[in-house]
């Protein structure tokens, strides 16, 4: 995709910027990790190129190809999609479309499709309100890429935004339960949510119990070191009065036998 262009039509007025190599993130001016500014737009597209595709992540404005809506669209030379008001044309290299010995197919539209919530709600008829379809997706995702069930070109394509400091959590979650459909009917999914949910259940048990323990080792370890410097204090005092009357016995002659002996007469009768 380095060597594409995506020419961008708004007001009237159109302009050609040339898109990154693997990501090109297309939204709102002046929002962070933006590639390509669009005047008044909300949320955020995702342009990839391999394959050549553009993903809406964010926002309610939808994707509009050809008068129909969609949430992705597979891109190729010439290909033309419309979002937040601005009109968007791909125009891929010569040297690329010279190697293609065939006419481009047609552009395959995706119908857009609501994210789906877990099982046991659907079951219900209750439902999940977006907050909880979008956390469910997170947390699905990631549990893919933990035990090996999601799609490792996709999973390894986000390990790399995440390095490069592009990591958007709901395009990452929506882009690895796409490429990996059907996998969360695995019992290594279950198997490991399961575990994660048993882990989250006895953090805060375990880090009371942390807790606690710590302190009483803390206390133990107080009192031991409060008794041995009172016993090292006493030492030293009792030392130096020890010299004290060895001096006072050597150098004067003065006995502390006769006062003690004056102390016992005196409470004595």
């Amino acid at each position: 995709m380095n060597e594409a262009t995506l020419t961008i039509q708004t007001s009237g007025n159109a302009h050609t910027v040339p898109l990154r190599p693997g990501l090109t993130r297309i939204g709102a001016e002046g929002a962070r990790g933006i590639h390509v500014a669009i005047p008044g737009a909300e949320g955020e597209l995702h342009l990839w190129d391999d394959p050549h595709k553009v993903v809406r992540v964010s926002g309610v404005a939808p994707i509009t190809v050809g008068g129909q809506t969609v949430e992705e669209f597979a891109l190729d030379h010439g290909a033309r999609f419309e979002w937040c008001g601005a009109q968007f044309e791909l125009d891929l290299a010569v040297d690329v479309l010279e190697e293609l010995a065939t006419p481009p197919p047609a552009p395959a539209v995706t119908p857009a499709v609501a994210p789906a919530p877990p099982a046991s709600q659907t079951g219900s008829g209750s439902g999940l309100d977006p907050i909880e379809v979008q956390a469910f997706e997170r947390v699905a995702a990631g549990i893919l890429v933990d035990v090996g069930l999601a799609d490792k070109a996709v999973a390894k394509r986000w390990q790399a935004a995440v390095i490069a400091q592009e990591w958007d959590a709901d395009a990452a979650a929506k882009a690895i339960l796409q490429a990996s459909r059907g996998a969360t009917s695995d019992p290594k999914f279950l198997a490991r949510a399961n575990r994660l949910e048993l882990d989250l259940l006895m953090a805060s048990f375990q880090r009371g119990v942390k807790g606690t323990s710590r302190k009483v080792r803390g206390a133990a370890k107080s009192s031991t070191a409060f008794f041995v410097a009172n016993v090292v204090a006493l030492s030293v005092y009792s030392a130096i009065i020890f010299a004290l009357l060895i001096i006072a016995r050597v150098s004067y002659e003065w006995d502390l036998n006769g006062i003690i002996d004056g102390m016992v007469d005196a409470v004595t009768p």
